[in-house]
């Protein structure tokens, strides 16, 4: 009991001590000291610290997120343009890696196309059951290796990878770092993407460490006052909005998720992943990476193929 009660008194010392130094250095940018890398070191440093203490203390969770508010008040980033020398990163040109066609991939095609004409007729509950029918049976993958996967292949374009939230674009021609990119959950572990579904690379993409920090396990949704911001995302602290070039992505990979494994989506969050949908259409690099992950673990995401889909579900 003793232990325990040193323990907790001890993370909770760590995390004030965190709050402290991010203040200070706030304080020291305010009076015209040139700090921001330090800042933007130390609130990644932070953090990632978070993210390990809330996934050690599944208890304190509810009292993290308002830490990470906290530290995130203090900390206001400025909007990350992107430079003239990194390039936009167009997945649905042709990938060395990838773009290989064959016998195998033209018969993989008729089934899909077979299958999208058998569920014509479908809707809402009909429709559910048969999408699960069609997209369970994938191959499992290890999360190490469907890391690696979305680093070095699936979103990976002749050596560069792109956060899907602050466009934020690196050099990758090895694995990155996971302080310079990582993976983010589209559906949070917390909520769900456990075993195979954490492994799931259609609902992974690469994301900036302090980006996928923010979003933590925040649901998407509408910000009007954001307490961060970087390259077009947005987050309040109760919500998170990704910029527009993603958004229809991220309706999608959820949509997908929900079906694959039966999970509900939040009302308030449905309704705007809906508009999302139609907002942001699919395009040649989203149909190309559905392509891809289709190749390493089986099976595609139905409403990158028919995103019209989720209108003949009243409720996911």
């Amino acid at each position: 009991m003793i232990s325990k009660t040193y323990k907790s008194a001890s993370l909770y010392l760590c995390l004030i001590a965190i709050v402290i130094v991010l203040g200070a250095l706030s304080v020291i940018a305010q009076e015209g000291y040139q700090k921001t890398d330090a800042r933007k070191e130390t609130l990644r440093q932070a953090l990632l610290l978070l993210d390990k203490i809330e996934a050690e203390s599944p208890k304190s969770q509810a009292d993290l997120v308002k830490l990470r508010e906290k530290i995130l008040a203090l900390y206001r980033s400025p909007r990350v343009e992107r430079r003239a020398s990194e390039p936009d990163v167009n997945f649905a040109r042709r990938n060395s890696r990838t773009s290989r066609t064959s016998r195998g991939n033209r018969s993989r095609n008729e089934d899909w196309i077979s299958f999208y004409n058998s569920i014509a007729s479908l809707n809402n509950n009909e429709l559910i059951a048969k999408i699960f029918e069609k997209i369970q049976c994938q191959k499992a993958i290890d999360y190490t290796d469907a890391r690696r996967y979305i680093m070095l292949t699936v979103d990976n374009y002749d050596n560069y990878i792109e956060c899907i939230y602050t466009g934020k674009v690196i050099n990758a021609k090895t694995m990155p770092k996971n302080d310079v990119m990582n993976i983010e959950h589209s559906w949070p572990q917390s909520k769900g993407a456990k075993g195979i579904a954490k492994s799931d690379m259609h609902h992974l993409f690469p994301t900036d460490p302090v980006a996928n920090s923010t979003r933590g396990s925040l649901p998407f949704g509408i910000v009007d006052n954001p307490i961060w911001e970087e390259g077009g995302s947005e987050c309040d602290g109760d919500v998170f909005e990704p910029r527009p070039k993603y958004r229809g992505n991220i309706a999608r990979a959820l949509f997908y998720f929900s079906v694959r494994y039966k999970y509900r989506i939040d009302g308030d969050e449905e309704q705007v992943l809906r508009q999302w949908n139609k907002d942001d259409p699919v395009d040649a690099n989203e149909r190309a990476r559905n392509d891809r992950v289709e190749q390493i673990q089986g099976n595609r995401n139905p409403f990158v193929d028919h995103p019209e889909l989720a209108d003949r579900i009243n409720d996911f």
